[in-house]
């Protein structure tokens, strides 16, 4: 994936994100997965152009980043996804929100 495609796909998520997170009880954290076609995934993510593993290592990448957060939960505590609380400060500059 090129820097751009990174970049692009991290804004995609991050206004998924910002959608869902309203949703989320204060101090709660979701599990939010790439969608797998023939699996069932929780909170499942759709990004046109990319596929479920390229979503799921931006999701850990943004994490890594601190883009969002997983509140108490470690975000990798899922073997595909990651735990969501909500987006941080830097995620919120970021989405220019």
């Amino acid at each position: 994936m090129t820097p751009e495609q990174s970049n692009t796909l991290t804004k995609a998520l991050l206004e998924r994100l910002f959608e869902i997170e309203p949703a989320i009880e204060a101090g709660g954290s979701i599990l939010v997965q790439p969608h797998i076609d023939g699996q069932q995934t929780t909170n499942s993510i759709t990004v046109l152009g990319y596929d479920w593993s390229q979503i799921d290592s931006q999701l850990r990448a943004m994490c890594q980043r601190g883009l969002v957060s997983s509140g108490t939960y470690p975000y990798d505590s899922a073997g595909i996804g990651i735990m969501f609380s909500s987006l941080t400060p830097a995620g919120r500059r970021l989405l220019g929100r």
